[in-house]
């Protein structure tokens, strides 16, 4: 009975073995049309940058800056609670836009559709981020 057994696991590691004959070299080479030195040179090769992008590093403030979505407030509506409807336009959009430069978050609360309050804090929270001494002059109007 126990040769059995062994017998037959045997036959089926066997066939399984068997039932894929073919090179995984030569797989890969039928696949994608390329032989195995031309994929090995291909991933040799230097990456070089796209024409018109810069081959320089960007810095980590670059990558900030291009992480956050632009501050639009042209679709905003004066809903009740919100700062357009508290300030009117143009003093909320100026709270907008400076909240927005100072804000260190990635999506900042800087929207006029959001209330005053939530603009002034995060505009705080900002002012007294990091390094203040050049900080612009609206800071210390919302600093204690």
């Amino acid at each position: 009975m126990r040769k059995m057994h062994w017998a037959t696991v045997s036959m089926a590691a066997l066939l399984l073995a068997g039932c894929n004959g073919q090179d995984p070299a030569s797989a890969d080479t039928e696949a994608s049309g390329d032989t195995v030195g031309e994929q090995m040179a291909t991933a040799d090769a230097p990456l070089t940058p796209a024409p018109g992008e810069s081959d320089a590093t960007s810095s980590p403030d670059s990558e900030y800056a291009n992480s956050r979505p632009p501050l639009d407030n042209s679709g905003a509506e004066a809903t009740p609670g919100s700062c357009l409807a508290e300030l009117g336009r143009e003093k909320a959009e100026t709270l907008s836009q400076h909240c927005y430069e100072m804000s260190p978050a990635t999506r900042p609360v800087c929207n006029i559709q959001n209330s005053c309050e939530q603009i002034r804090s995060e505009l705080k929270r900002g002012c007294e981020f990091g390094d203040t001494s050049e900080n612009p002059d609206y800071c210390n109007a919302v600093v204690d």
